[in-house]
């Protein structure tokens, strides 16, 4: 079973009740407040071998990645944090005590620099691998948080930043989350979409669609690729890495076409990034792609997914 039929089945078992509105399946649960407001809440488990590697990294990286993926959620959702709750299971507290006190300054890092409180957590010790759980609570820049699944045809499809190349060059652990442009995008804009992109484009971009009941076609030469990925490589060998290595954490939108110009404008002079239009959202489902070449062929998911 992979990870997405879990998904599809976890949703079918478990319906959502007031006060929450969205539930499973999107970048985060969105809960409705009593004056109507909307808190939306994000959680993510990292684990030593799987996500880092402590053989490899410091204990400060790998506190800051478990913040900076739940930074990136909320950002997906148009929000901004307000707490975390952080959990860890770690093998004997006593001789692990200089690798916690280098996780806890990699998360006090974030904490300051993105202006949230660590409000509690609960710790374990076992025999197993280090592992982190981050749950974070936000609140919408605008009036509302932002789905991935209210995409519409006609939408521009754009990412925030070049794609590919995260893991070989360490990236996935120094990655800035897209709070900036999130917040100056949901405050600016009617957004209709956003996800971030964790597990490749390849596979991400099929989730927003599936989500919304539409489809994409994207221009194979319109996809930014990062400079981490090898230059001496071929060029569909780089576009491929671009499409399912993961861990980029670049926003994933769909955006009336009308308004892209204004929005990348906005956003260039006030985050200095670029955004780049890969593709359109189409009435016809499934995602599709026009090679280098100017054919049309079907676009197979393609990045990380848990067995």
């Amino acid at each position: 079973m992979r990870e997405n039929e879990f998904v599809e089945q976890l949703k079918l078992r478990f319906p959502v009740r007031d006060p929450v509105s969205t539930g499973i399946g999107d970048d985060g649960a969105v809960l409705t407040n009593a004056d109507g407001s909307a808190s939306v809440i994000v959680t993510d488990m990292l684990l030593d071998g799987v996500h880092f590697d402590l053989a490899n990294c410091t204990p400060e990286s790998v506190g800051r990645k478990a913040v900076a993926v739940n930074l990136s959620d909320l950002a997906a959702m148009g929000c901004g944090p307000v707490a975390a709750f952080v959990s860890i299971a770690v093998s004997g507290l006593a001789e692990s005590s200089r690798l916690l006190q280098g996780i806890c300054r990699g998360i006090q890092t974030m904490s300051e620099q993105f202006g949230f409180t660590v409000a509690g957590g609960d710790t374990n010790s076992w025999d197993g691998p280090f592992a982190v759980n981050v749950c974070m609570i936000g609140n919408p820049f605008g009036d509302r948080a932002i789905l991935r699944s209210t995409a519409q045809p006609g939408d521009s499809v754009i990412v925030t930043g070049p794609l590919g190349g995260s893991l070989r060059s360490d990236r996935h652990l120094t990655f800035h989350p897209r709070l900036h442009v999130s917040r100056l995008l949901a405050t600016s804009f009617d957004v209709h979409a956003m996800m971030d992109i964790s597990d490749g484009l390849g596979i991400d971009l099929h989730r927003m669609m599936d989500a919304s009941g539409t489809g994409s076609l994207l221009t194979a030469d319109s996809i930014p690729i990062h400079d981490d990925v090898p230059t001496d490589w071929s060029q569909p060998k780089r576009l491929k890495a671009a499409m399912s290595d993961g861990e980029d954490f670049e926003l994933l939108i769909a955006l009336p076409s009308e308004l892209t110009e204004n929005a990348g404008r906005l956003v260039q002079e006030h985050a200095g990034s670029a955004m780049t239009v890969i593709g359109t959202v189409t009435k016809r489902r499934g995602c599709r792609m026009i090679d280098v070449d100017g054919s049309e062929c079907d676009l197979a998911p393609s990045g990380w997914q848990h067995h």
